[in-house]
């Protein structure tokens, strides 16, 4: 079986423990993640810490916008359950609220 040439920025194993700072100029010039090569196999994927926190900012925009969308499809499907407070939180829904002055809050 042959293997497929990425067209990625690619290096090995040996390479990067010669120099993981290299890895890391590599992913910053090209902006994506350096393959990183074991034998002819794919390890794993260098990223520097600006890619890697916009990944998952992404994700969790995406998350976001798929519960929303979720939501919006049941008010619009009318499969929509409500729940009083007291079946939310239980007994306590029906005490006074307990007010701390020295919470921190304004």
């Amino acid at each position: 079986m042959s293997m497929n040439i990425l067209n990625v920025p690619i290096t090995s194993i040996s390479n990067l423990k010669r120099s993981p700072m290299e890895a890391f100029e590599k992913a910053n010039k090209e902006n994506t993640g350096v393959y990183v090569f074991n034998r002819e196999k794919v390890v794993g994927v260098m990223l520097t810490q600006k890619q890697y926190e916009s990944l998952n900012n992404e994700i969790e925009e995406l998350y976001d916008q798929m519960a929303d969308l979720v939501a919006e499809k049941r008010v619009l499907y009318g499969n929509v359950e409500t729940f009083t407070d007291e079946e939310v939180r239980g007994k306590i829904a029906n005490e006074p609220p307990i007010i701390d002055e020295d919470d921190g809050w304004e």
